[in-house]
């Protein structure tokens, strides 16, 4: 505990650490040297071979920003007065300059373009593909006349890049672009300003040091003061600037939180663990929505965009079962066919089962009680297992009317449409309701399919004639 004691100096403080058999008194001054952990800025005023915060050990150093004694005594003899000034508006107007994408899941993303003094952040696993769709991008910005860009790579040498380049056009990087192995700041500000590139990538910013700040690279104080100032410099000097960084081994955003806070657009790529198809989505859009969802497939080649994704589902789906049903559900705002999958068996445990993969186990449960009250199912005698093939997790309610419809064929062994595809939320009164963005989810339904919606069946007791 810390506590201000009028008879000491001024600015000083008495510090008391309670022990189970023991007290002790620190006496320091607020002027005295600090220190803080390269790992988490933990700060103390004792030099500690482990951190308390983060148990990293010998990671404490002097806090350089603090002024020392001599320091202070010096601005005290030169009267050193602060002062405000207004500022005033610069006579230099700088348009708004976007460079159009060509690839069609990119522009599905970022909004068909890429905007000039922007700052982007991408973000996820390693080997994912992140290297490999900054490319695409700079071979779409290099077909533009007066767009320079620089890529700085420390993790990778220059010519594993542009080895990487070749393999996916065939031919040298167009435009005049250029590829540094630098891990330096100063010397990514000192090239980009000396090339006068419009657009300059960092891969990765955990690889970034500056020499001013007195800690090791990798550490969060200097994957912060890097960020900050590669976003000044962009601002700036108007430069679209890309970042490359990773995430821990739960899914998020590796630290520091507050990079994603200095940047004007966060994406991430998601991807199925076995197969070879990659989700490319916006956490973050500070200057338009983040409701879409770009879908490729890693080839040899690249990233290559997934436009027929319907197709692909309806050839390996078997609408000729029972328990089979299909529906539209939205990936982050983006409308995509779907099929559902029931199995029902004779429960031999003293409870029914509810076994859901990627679908919520609540929401089923829910369903079944409905379907027990409204439409007399004994599902308590049976234990349910609902799949939705591919590696979705799904949490929306348009799920409902799929489901229950998929129990009730399975129950009765009743044949529905293969060519109906359902759409709509079951409610405790036993009343099909709309979804969210519903005319979104109507308008992706192929040709020669028809839509079971609230429209066609507003009770749960309707569908044995669906």
């Amino acid at each position: 505990m810390y506590k201000k004691n009028k008879y000491l100096k001024y600015n000083s403080y008495l510090v008391i650490v309670l022990t189970k058999d023991r007290i002790g008194i620190m006496y320091f001054s607020s002027s005295c040297a600090m220190y803080i952990c390269t790992q988490c800025e933990y700060s103390s005023v004792l030099k500690m071979w482990k951190c308390p915060s983060c148990w990293s050990f010998w990671s404490f150093v002097e806090d350089a920003s603090r002024p020392s004694k001599k320091q202070k005594k010096e601005a005290d003899s030169r009267h050193v007065v602060w002062a405000w000034h207004v500022l005033k508006k610069s006579d230099v107007t700088i348009e708004s300059t976007f460079y159009p994408l060509q690839n069609k899941e990119i522009q599905r993303v970022l909004q068909a373009w890429i905007k000039r003094g922007w700052v982007y952040l991408l973000a996820w696993a390693p080997w994912i593909g992140k290297s490999t769709l900054i490319l695409q991008i700079l071979e779409d910005l290099g077909r533009h006349l007066g767009v320079s860009v620089a890529y700085f790579s420390w993790e990778e040498q220059a010519s594993e890049v542009i080895a990487r380049r070749k393999r996916l056009f065939s031919d040298t990087i167009s435009g005049s672009a250029q590829v540094f192995h630098a891990p330096s700041f100063e010397d990514i500000v000192a090239t980009a300003t000396s090339l006068q590139s419009t657009c300059i990538v960092v891969d990765s910013i955990q690889t970034v040091y500056s020499q001013d700040i007195q800690a090791a690279p990798w550490s969060v104080q200097q994957v912060k003061r890097c960020a900050e100032k590669l976003s000044e410099f962009g601002k700036k000097n108007n430069v679209t600037v890309f970042i490359i960084w990773h995430i821990t081994k739960w899914g998020d955003i590796a630290w520091p939180k507050y990079l994603e806070h200095i940047v004007d657009v966060v994406l991430h790529i998601e991807w199925d663990r076995f197969g070879e198809t990659r989700f490319l989505r916006t956490q973050k859009n500070r200057f338009w929505h983040t409701d879409d969802v770009g879908i490729f497939e890693m080839t040899l080649f690249g990233l290559q965009p997934v436009t027929n994704l319907t197709e692909r589902l309806l050839k390996h789906v078997d609408t000729s079962v029972a328990w089979t049903v299909l529906t539209i559900w939205l990936d982050n705002g983006r409308p995509v066919m779907a099929h559902v999958e029931v199995l029902l068996t004779k429960t031999y445990g003293k409870y029914p089962s509810r076994t859901c993969v990627w679908v919520d186990n609540k929401r089923v449960d829910i369903i079944c009680a409905v379907l027990t009250k409204y439409c007399n199912l004994k599902l308590a005698q049976f234990d349910v297992y609902i799949h939705v093939p591919w590696e979705f997790k799904f949490f929306d309610s348009w799920l409902d009317i799929a489901i229950a419809a998929a129990i009730y064929g399975h129950y009765h062994g009743h044949m529905f449409d293969p060519k109906a595809v359902r759409i709509g939320e079951i409610w405790l009164t036993w009343k099909v309701q709309q979804t969210r963005r519903h005319p979104k989810r109507k308008n992706e339904i192929p040709k020669g399919f028809h839509c079971i919606d609230y429209e066609v069946c507003e009770r749960v007791q309707l569908l044995s004639g669906l």
